[in-house]
């Protein structure tokens, strides 16, 4: 319910005051004639009130037409404004929507950079060991030379052997040749490898520096929107002002019209006489007093009480349009 009242002040704002522009004048009326209830001894009986009758009520006529006028205004302004709050939310939600997007192809990006530095670096683990396993096979190519030259040593009495192992010493520098090719090989593809991470992180650093211009641009564009917005909303605000003084402007001309239609003309009265009236009302128009001030040379003592009891004849003055316009205490100048 409080939220409501906030978003719809001014038409909640005049509802109540119709509503106690009404109350008032039924209980005005209701007031006036007392309902008296009679009730006679008539032992166990039943005791059955008796009613007087009660007077009729008298009404008055709100002019409906023009409150109905300023709500449907009030409802329209009030209709725009959701609708322009709708459409910035709309907007502020379809930005932070593209920007979460954008983080998450940031994280997804970050992400398999870390997965291929990881696989370079299984890779390079990989070489090592099979470097070592080289260096191994090459020891047992050495101790394959020494046990040839110790063959060589015993000739006469393992010459065959020696060829066997000779032959083996070849065989296992060939396959150790072979392996030292096959490791400059995996040597160079991981350096090929490192070179592509290094270019990989290049491009990614280039991502995230489009991403965060990106970012930038938006955050522009936000404060851009929000300067729109509130420039708008200083107009609107502007303008309802400007329609309250117009308001109050007709309000007290329609004041001075009533009081002026109420003014009878005494003797010997200067048609240059003038007065400010100071009168004070409550918010159905009714006069609760009046008085004289300011007034020039020509405006006589007569011609003071007689703008006072147009003003008391006139009451009750014409009534607030909108409650931003009453005043209790209205002041004017009066010339008949």
């Amino acid at each position: 319910m409080i939220g409501f009242i906030k978003r719809h002040p001014y038409a909640v704002g005049l509802a109540i005051t119709f509503h106690a522009v009404i109350a008032v004048f039924l209980i005005g009326n209701f007031w006036s004639k007392p309902i008296v209830i009679a009730v006679e001894d008539a032992g166990p009986a039943l005791i059955e009130p008796k009613v007087a009758p009660q007077m009729p009520l008298t009404t008055m006529t709100v002019d409906q037409a023009l409150i109905d006028q300023q709500l449907e205004r009030i409802r329209e302004q009030e209709t725009q404004r959701q609708a322009e709050q709708a459409r910035q939310l709309a907007e502020a939600q379809e930005r932070e929507q593209r920007i979460a997007q954008l983080q998450r192809q940031q994280e997804e990006e970050s992400r398999r950079a870390d997965q291929a530095r990881r696989e370079a670096e299984q890779e390079r683990q990989r070489i090592a060991a099979e470097r070592q396993r080289a260096e191994a096979e090459q020891r047992r190519a050495e101790e394959a030379r020494r046990v040839a030259a110790q063959a060589e040593q015993q000739r006469a009495r393992a010459e065959q052997e020696r060829a066997r192992a000779e032959q083996q010493a070849r065989e296992t520098a060939q396959q150790a040749e072979r392996q030292r090719q096959a490791e400059e090989r995996r040597l160079a593809e991981l350096t090929e490898l490192q070179k592509q991470a290094e270019a990989e992180r290049v491009r990614e650093e280039q991502r995230q520096l489009e991403l965060a211009e990106q970012a930038r641009q938006q955050e522009a564009e936000r404060a851009r929107q929000a300067a729109i917005a509130e420039e708008e909303a200083r107009q609107r605000e502007a303008a309802r002002q400007r329609e309250i003084r117009n308001l109050r402007q007709s309000y007290v001309s329609s004041i001075t019209a009533k009081v002026r239609e109420n003014w009878r003309t005494p003797a010997d009265i200067s048609s240059d006489a003038q007065c400010e009236l100071v009168i004070v009302q409550e918010r159905d128009g009714s006069v609760v007093s009046v008085r004289t001030e300011r007034c020039n040379a020509p405006a006589t003592e007569q011609f003071k009480q007689a703008a006072e009891r147009a003003v008391l004849r006139a009451s009750p003055l014409p009534q607030a349009p909108v409650p931003e316009v009453y005043e209790r205490t209205i002041r004017f100048v009066f010339k008949p």
